[in-house]
Order: C-alpha cells, then sequence, then structure tokens
C-alpha cells in the first residue's frame, strides 16, 4: 500500500511539474519526510535577499558542505523553494549552503555573483561555530542560471581571492546551465549590460589544474538548449579538466532538477549521477 501511495504521488507530482502554474517546489517539498537535518539562517549583508540557509545532517562526520545555487533567469527565484535539494544532499552526509541573492533589474552581472561570493565568505568566516570545524573545502552546483553563476565562480579566480576565501573549490555540478551565454539574447542583454564576453563565460575563463566537473543537461530542454553544456565539456576536456557529462533523453529543463527530490527520483538519473559524483570526490 505504501508503494502504491509513493507512485500515486510521484505521477501527482510528474502531473503538476508539466501541466500547471502552481508553484511545484511547494508541493515537492511538503511531502519531504523531516527531521534528517537541522536548519540555519544567516546573513551575509544588509540587503534583505542577502541571505543564506544552511542545512546540516544530523550526524557526526560531516562531509564537504555543497553551495546550491538556483536560477530563475537572473530575475526571480528564492533559496526556501530548493528545501528538496538540501534534502537530497543532506541525506548523504552533505551540509548544504543556499544563499539568495539580489536580482534582476535591481542589480545586474556581476552583483549577484557578487552576492554569492560574499555568502561563502561568511560562511568561511563562521565555519567553527556552523559546521565545528574550519570549512577547508566546498563543492559548487547549481542550475540553470544558478549553473552559469556556479561555472563562473569555478573558473574566474578573482571572486573568490578578493575575498580572501581559503577554502578549495573542490567540484563542480553544473546543470542545464547557459554557459556560452550570447550577450545579445533580449533576455539576456539587460542583465549582462556594458560587460564583455570574457567575463561573463566560463568556457573562456577554465583553469588547468581545476577540480573535477559534472555537466547535466537535458536533451528535452528548450529553455537552455543542451549545446551550452556541449561547448563547455569540450573546453574543459581540452584544457585537460576531469569532467563527465550525462545528457538525458526525454528530459526537459525542470525535471532534470526536480527529480533530485526524493518522490520523482524515477524521472531520470540525475540523483544518482550526482550521488556518484560527489562519493569519487570524498574518497
Amino acid at each position: 500500500m505504501k508503494i502504491r501511495i509513493v507512485f500515486i504521488l510521484s505521477f501527482f507530482l510528474l502531473f503538476i511539474l508539466g501541466c500547471t502554474s502552481m508553484k511545484t517546489t511547494d508541493v515537492i517539498n511538503s511531502v519531504l519526510p523531516s527531521g534528517g537535518y537541522n536548519k540555519k539562517t544567516l546573513k551575509y549583508g544588509e540587503h534583505i535577499r542577502q541571505a543564506t540557509d544552511v542545512y546540516i545532517p544530523k550526524t557526526e562526520q560531516l562531509k564537504t558542505p555543497v553551495v546550491f545555487i538556483f536560477g530563475g533567469a537572473w530575475r526571480d527565484g528564492t533559496k526556501e523553494d530548493f528545501e528538496f535539494v538540501a534534502h537530497a544532499l543532506t541525506g548523504l552526509g552533505h551540509p548544504v549552503i543556499i544563499p539568495n541573492f539580489r536580482l534582476f533589474p535591481e542589480v545586474r552581472f556581476p552583483d549577484f555573483v557578487n552576492d554569492v561570493a560574499d555568502a561563502i565568505a561568511s560562511i568561511e568566516k563562521q565555519s567553527v561555530e556552523i559546521f565545528n570545524k574550519p570549512l577547508n573545502a566546498f563543492y559548487l552546483m547549481g542550475h540553470s542560471s544558478g549553473a552559469h553563476k556556479a561555472a563562473l565562480l569555478a573558473t574566474d579566480t578573482r571572486y573568490f581571492n578578493d575575498r580572501g576565501v581559503t577554502a578549495k573549490v573542490g567540484g563542480l555540478i553544473a546543470i542545464a546551465g547557459p554557459y556560452d551565454l550570447d550577450l545579445e539574447n533580449h533576455e539576456v542583454s539587460p542583465v549582462f549590460a556594458n560587460v564583455s564576453k570574457k567575463q561573463t563565460n566560463p568556457l573562456l575563463n577554465i583553469q588547468k589544474g581545476m577540480s573535477p566537473v559534472l555537466l547535466l543537461h537535458g536533451k528535452k530542454d528548450q529553455r537552455v538548449f543542451p549545446f551550452h553544456t556541449e561547448r563547455f565539456a569540450k573546453a574543459l576536456n581540452e584544457a585537460s579538466v576531469s569532467v563527465k557529462t550525462h545528457i538525458y533523453p526525454k528530459v526537459d529543463h525542470v525535471k532534470i532538477l526536480g527529480s533530485i527530490a526524493a518522490p520523482l527520483r524515477f524521472l531520470n538519473n540525475s540523483y544518482t549521477d550526482i550521488k556518484t559524483f560527489l562519493t569519487e570526490l570524498e574518497r
């Protein structure tokens, strides 16, 4: 009976993901089992959006924290929407850091990337209080425009160097991101006004010796086309950076992230591939 209920619930969530304007993250978050982690909210600036949620697994041996950067076309989204990501990753033993950041049109590039870097710098300074040990390394993970931010932070060392961050970026998980950004695109151009392609394109800032990268994309993604991941993977390979790429057939822009949630993991292998990648990084 329990299996049948979960199956019905999963198909209901799948229907919601594709067929209604209801806020799908609220639905997903509402059915997550509770009790596996503690949550703290910390400020890293004066703006109302300069705050970070930190999810800490209830385990004695904490693994390397994961910083998850959500998408929303640089215009939308809030950290509370992505508790299902924290639920999945804390279940693997990783603390999860989900920062809010300022949005367009209030700010433009690079302010929202600076905000994420500031959030990480703030967490590093408080790491002993938060994690009972220094923050020596962290993994970056993002979806859509959040994956673009994560890729910029992983490839352009100035963001962390300018803030004195000493913790190492131990790995990058980038999901369905617009890495080879078209600055002439009508949706992109107002957000990235008066900046150069090199400043905004992680393909042009890849560092030799970068930590391993996992790239995930859906073949049926009509929001951010898979060529972005293919081009990023090619550039990483050419720089001799360890990269694993998975492009899933019959998967779109939303379901590739939604399937990380426990009730929706039957949709595709994104959760399994992330779990395998994190396990390998921890060895």
